[in-house]
């Protein structure tokens, strides 16, 4: 525990599910946490769970589409917490209605690679010389097994927005290396949020998504949170370039 002592993180998306999860575990492991999030309410939700913890941190509200909104909002975080180095780049959407590219909703597919990736490389662009400045430390991505395995229920839009962000995050890894900056990224299976459970609108259907985990249960929040964690902590200190597959086994489960 504490493997995070002294660190300064920029969250994204940490008013939603896997972000507060990951902001609380952060915060447990001894960072400092700005919770950044489109929703002011959200925001400030994860920041009394965190401050009821003993935990320190700031709730900043920002659009990550946005670059003016992203770049005041990394200005506020190094302002309050007096600098950054760990960036996990969570934020993220994955709406119900994503289908087929043979049914493409360009509309659709512009919101989701606006949030997903522009956001995560705006993000990237305004955080990583605070990073440098600090004398390096770690940018975490969050990208998706679909991004690994194709799917019998496409979700196109999304599975192109992660495999995109697989892409720059090794490129990013050659990039940062000299300047003491490692970046990996997980790519979570179905963790069983509010929002994922839609996507089994009934019991079979849900059960046939089960049978495919060797694990044989889904995800959880925390799931994805402690492994953000150790890929931000010095424990990981000679891993860069990498995305972490975290998804029990489906990936590996030819059925």
């Amino acid at each position: 525990m504490n493997q995070l002592i002294g660190k300064r993180a920029f969250i994204t998306g940490a008013g939603g599910a896997l972000g507060r999860a990951s902001s609380l575990w952060f915060a447990r492991e001894g960072a400092a946490i700005a919770v950044v999030d489109i929703s002011a309410e959200a925001a400030a939700e994860t920041v009394r769970l965190v401050e009821d913890t003993g935990g320190t941190a700031t709730a900043i509200v920002a659009d990550v589409r946005e670059e003016v909104e992203v770049a005041r909002a990394v200005a506020e975080a190094v302002d309050e917490l007096g600098g950054l180095d760990t960036l996990f780049n969570n934020a993220g959407v994955m709406p119900h209605q994503d289908r087929s590219f043979l049914d493409a909703d360009l509309e659709l597919w512009n919101l989701i690679s606006g949030i997903n990736l522009h956001g995560t490389v705006l993000c990237s662009k305004h955080v990583v010389p605070h990073i440098e400045a600090a004398g390096g430390g770690a940018v975490v991505n969050m990208s998706s097994f679909l991004a690994v395995v194709g799917c019998t229920y496409p979700q196109d839009a999304y599975s192109a927005s992660k495999g995109a962000i697989s892409a720059l995050t090794r490129s990013m890894a050659v990039q940062l290396g000299s300047r003491g900056i490692r970046v990996n990224a997980l790519a979570p299976g179905p963790i069983l949020t509010e929002h994922v459970e839609k996507f089994f609108p009934d019991e079979d259907a849900r059960a046939v998504r089960l049978a495919r985990v060797p694990l044989r249960r889904f995800g959880q929040p925390d799931d994805a949170a402690g492994l953000a964690a150790f890929l931000a902590s010095d424990a990981a200190s000679w891993l860069t370039g990498q995305v972490i597959t975290l998804d029990g086994g489906i990936s590996t489960n030819y059925l």
